[in-house]
Formats: C-alpha cells, sequence, structure tokens
C-alpha cells in the first residue's frame, strides 16, 4: 500500500512540475537579453506594421514567415549569415504601437539598426542637427567625463528614457535617448578646466513641455552623480 501512494505522489508532483514550469513562457514572447529591443511608436500598428516590413527589405533579409492583422503580428526572417530576426509589432491603442526586434545570437547593433530605420519609415527619426531646435538646460560638475557618462545613463534609466546612442571622445561625450514617444533628447558633455560641463537638450522644438524634460533630465543628472560620489 505504502509503495503504491508513493508512486501516486511522485507522479503528482511530477505533472505540478510540468504545469508549473510551461506556465514561465508566455506565448509569443521573444524573450530579453542583448539580442532584444523593445520599443513604442506613436503610430498606429498598421504604419509600424508597414515599416518593419520596409524595414527588413532595405536590409535584404529574406521574410520566411508575415502574420499580421489590425492589431499588430510577427515577421520572422532570416540574414545571409544565417542569423535569425523576428519582429513583433502590438497595437496599444489607435495611434500607438510596441515593437520587440529580436536578432540571434546577441546581435544587438542589427536590432537597434532595424528599429532605427523603422523610426526613419515612419518619419519619427530625428537628424542630429534636430535637437538644436529643442529646449536646453546646463550645468557645470567637479566631476570625471566617465562618471558624467554614467550619470546620463543612469537620469535616462530613471526618466524611462531609451538610450539610442553613446559616444565617447577625449574630451566630451554624448548620450542620445529618446521618450517612448519617441521625443529625441541629449546629454552633450564637454571637458572643462573645473570639471564636465553638460547640457540636456529636449526635443527637436521649444515648447514648455521640452523644457520641463530638459530640467528633469539636469535634476536626475545630478542625483545620480551625487549618489554616486557619496
Amino acid at each position: 500500500m505504502k509503495p503504491m501512494m508513493a508512486m501516486l505522489a511522485a507522479l503528482a508532483l511530477g505533472a505540478c512540475s510540468g504545469s508549473d514550469k510551461s506556465s514561465e513562457v508566455k506565448q509569443g514572447d521573444l524573450g530579453t537579453g542583448i539580442n532584444t529591443i523593445d520599443r513604442q511608436y506613436a503610430r498606429s500598428a498598421g504604419d509600424t506594421w508597414d515599416a518593419a516590413v520596409a524595414a527588413m527589405k532595405h536590409y535584404n533579409l529574406d521574410i520566411e514567415t508575415d502574420n499580421h492583422d489590425a492589431l499588430g503580428g510577427e515577421l520572422r526572417a532570416h540574414r545571409g549569415g544565417g542569423e535569425k530576426v523576428r519582429v513583433r509589432v502590438r497595437s496599444l491603442d489607435d495611434k500607438n504601437s510596441d515593437v520587440t526586434v529580436r536578432v540571434e545570437p546577441g546581435n544587438r547593433n542589427m536590432a537597434e539598426m532595424i528599429h532605427d530605420k523603422i523610426a526613419d519609415k515612419l518619419g519619427l527619426k530625428e537628424a542630429k542637427s534636430a535637437f538644436f531646435g529643442g529646449n536646453s538646460a546646463e550645468g557645470t560638475y567637479p566631476i570625471a567625463l566617465a562618471t558624467a557618462v554614467k550619470g546620463a545613463e543612469d537620469a535616462s534609466a530613471r526618466l524611462d528614457l531609451t538610450v539610442t546612442n553613446k559616444q565617447t571622445t577625449d574630451d566630451g561625450a554624448v548620450v542620445d535617448a529618446r521618450q517612448i514617444n519617441s521625443t529625441p533628447v541629449q546629454f552633450k558633455m564637454k571637458k572643462v578646466s573645473d570639471g564636465v560641463k553638460v547640457v540636456f537638450i529636449a526635443g527637436s522644438e521649444k515648447s514648455e513641455t521640452n523644457r520641463d524634460l530638459s530640467r528633469r533630465m539636469k535634476t536626475e543628472f545630478e542625483n545620480c552623480c551625487v549618489a554616486r560620489n557619496n
């Protein structure tokens, strides 16, 4: 009797374990990590889908599957070298959509390039010169350039900004990012005699919203740098 009860208990435990494991995998989940990048665009799912297809064609990717409807869908393709590319488009509402790009194995740069081309096709990619039309704030800080760059990245994370570009030279650095609605922002850093001068630029045109954003960038940057130096 006891052996039979032990066997039944083991079977029950195995069934529960299998159920828990399968529930951890979400249907259609593209995963996380260095090869997966998620962004949201201020465009409908239909427009974003067309832009995603155009981006795949621009990079000469061979599309294997194209399954979509009015609420979005998923593209699967591969590059000449065999890398697998998956793009998922999901409608958030009539005017906004979410896009996840995954490139295997671990090619974050290619995923960024696909996102940039999607933004370009949607008319949301800002030229570098466009930053000069936005609102700005500035400050000079007695810190190292590397500390300033890390402060810009941490401030971006606190403000829910997605970092899209980072460039560092001997005498300065630039960290570009964007809001969830694709508004561009920039932390422009330059070494000076008493530390690092930082210009916080928000948007491509002057507005009260962009002015407030540039000030919040400055505040969060200062909070991050102070916390790091203490």
